[in-house]
This record gives structure tokens, sequence and C-alpha cells, in this order.
């Protein structure tokens, strides 16, 4: 089975993440601290797991959404949202919206899960971010990314395009602090094209069948 292509980028941001360097602080409560918030990632990457058995269970993404009719979105989204903020796979989700429901009604579904997946992945690492510094971490990037600051919007709209960049810049924008508000903002921006995208190809699916 071919490993979906958001599967790998989020292990490689989650690479990215371990470069985090803690703060100084008091032992006790920076200990305490960091356990709160690898419980709370711990529990969301074990949900997710979950989801993606059990996903797996039901016959796959498609099956899902037929399975429950027109209340489908009111499940597939929260399930998009969490398999899209953690390394398991979100594009089939994406690709069946399409299929279901057409381009526009699907790529609205897909555009809502991924946005609000960034925002719940970036959140994370914000929570596991707090009492520290983020490192040089955008190496592997291309040079010319490189020239903008994390925070500029050209680094998080066009950034979210390039081969393991979804994840890579939620992780980045979490640990550089940037904004909640122009976190959110960008990401609404950036996952519209590949929401239409991934409904119109799970649209054109059904239509050459």
């Amino acid at each position: 089975m071919l490993v979906p292509f958001r599967f790998r980028e989020g292990i490689a941001a989650a690479a990215i993440a371990s470069q985090v360097v803690l703060d100084d602080e008091r032992p006790t409560r920076r200990r305490g601290r960091a356990l709160a918030s690898a419980a709370t990632i711990a529990v969301v990457l074990l949900a997710a797991y979950a989801t993606w058995r059990w996903l797996e269970a039901t016959g796959g993404s498609v099956a899902l959404l037929e399975r429950f009719g027109p209340l489908a979105p009111l499940v597939s989204i929260p399930v998009h949202v969490l398999l899209s903020a953690t390394p398991f796979p979100s594009e089939l989700i994406g690709v069946a919206n399409g299929s279901v429901y057409g381009l526009w009604v699907g790529a609205l579904c897909s555009w809502i899960g991924w946005w609000c997946g960034a925002a719940l992945e970036y959140g994370l690492v914000r929570l596991g971010a707090r009492q520290a510094q983020w490192v040089d971490a955008v190496g592997h990037l291309p040079r010319w990314l490189r020239r903008f600051p994390v925070g500029h919007p050209v680094f998080l709209i066009v950034g979210r395009q390039l081969p393991f960049g979804f994840h890579t810049v939620n992780v980045l924008a979490g640990l550089a602090g940037v904004s909640g508000r122009r976190q959110v903002i960008c990401a609404a921006i950036s996952n519209v094209p590949y929401a239409f995208f991934s409904a119109a190809l799970g649209a054109g699916l059904i239509a050459a069948r």
C-alpha cells in the first residue's frame, strides 16, 4: 500500500518538533508543564490512531460518507480535522468528499477539515513549546522561501503548497510563536487550492465511471 504523502510529511514535521530546546526555569514546574503537554499530545495522537483504524474498519472514506448519509459531514469533518493535525493520512477524505458531494460542497468540507486541522496542530505545538525556544529547522526548505521570516504571509501560505509543507509550516509557526490570528487566516487561504484539487479529483473519478 502506498504511504499517503502527508503521512510522510507529518513524520518529518514531528522530527522538526523534536528540536525544541526548553528554557531555563524551575525544574519542578518545567517537568509538570512538560508532562501535561506530553499527555495532551499523546491523547490526541492515540485518538487519531483509533480514528484511523476505525475508518479503515468501516471500509474507507467513501463508505463512511455513504453510511451516515446527510449527516456524514458531522462525522467526516471531525475525523478529517483529527487526522490532518497528526501524522495520519487525510487526503482520501478530501477525495471522498468530492466523489460523494461534488466539487463545491466537497471542497468546502475538505477546506474546513484541513483548516481546522492546521489550527489544531499549531495549537498542540504551541502547547508543547510554551516554555521553549525554537531552533533553526528550516534548512530543508527552498532557499527562496527561507528568505522570509516564519511569520511572513508568504512563508505561511506558499510554504504549505510545497512538499512536506503542510505539517512543516504548522509546526514552525507554533514553535516561532506566530500569532494565532495570522496562522488561522493564512491557513484558511493556503488550504483552498488543495481542497479544490482533492474534491475535483474525487468528482472526476466518479464522472469517469
